[in-house]
């Protein structure tokens, strides 16, 4: 029977190329941060890859973590180039 750190061991090195990938498909997201469209297209794109990428490792008490991480990072990143809308007073 293997342990959990035997698992986490095991994936490791399966994940490293993985998230490598990840990398460079996380770099070429480009989006408009004047239009809702693309940011929201960016923002499915982001999410899309890392769950594409790392989903198997979702048990993995490591990189399952580190998954949800990355898309609120990448997320966050997404959200502070959009340029806010001025007020409108009515």
């Amino acid at each position: 029977m293997h342990s959990t750190l035997d698992v986490v061991r095991a994936q490791l090195p399966e994940a490293e190329p993985l998230l490598k990938r990840l990398d460079q498909e996380l770099e070429t997201i480009k989006f408009d941060p004047d239009v809702p469209s693309s940011v929201e297209a960016a923002t499915r794109r982001v999410t899309e890859a890392i769950d594409g990428l790392l989903s198997r490792f979702k048990g993995n008490p490591i990189l399952g973590p580190l998954a949800s991480q990355l898309k609120v990072q990448y997320v966050e990143a997404i959200q502070q180039k959009v340029v806010p809308t001025p007020e409108t007073n009515v």
